[in-house]
């Protein structure tokens, strides 16, 4: 099994166990970037793990989350992630989307999302 395989299957996993923050603090690169579709970038993993703990501090219920297995080539990979979520102030939503990523020295080095 390759590096960037062994690292897709361990995040889809810690995903899938609703372990994000868990995720970005063992696979990611300290240099890491995040890429949203409105344009938003953020870069760097402290800023990243905020960012992600900010959007699960506002999740009052878990519906549903549905990771597929990690589709893999070369040094990137890509998942489908469908989540159902009551977030406050805003209510229930579902979000559907195709996040790609890229491993670089055994560390996810970008991650961006599509949705």
């Amino acid at each position: 099994m390759t590096a960037v395989k062994r690292i897709a299957q361990t995040l889809v996993q810690l995903c899938r166990a609703w372990k994000f923050p868990e995720a970005q603090a063992t696979l990611f690169h300290e240099d890491a970037v995040n890429l949203e579709p409105d344009g938003r970038t953020t870069t760097g993993l402290t800023a990243i793990m905020a960012k992600e703990q900010a959007f699960l501090d506002s999740i009052s219920e878990r519906h549903l989350l549905e990771i597929s297995e990690p589709v893999v080539a070369d040094d990137y990979f890509a998942v489908q992630l469908l989540m159902d979520v009551t977030v406050n102030g805003v209510g229930r939503r579902t979000r559907n989307e195709l996040c790609i990523y890229k491993v670089c020295d055994g560390k996810i080095i970008s991650e961006q999302f599509f949705y």
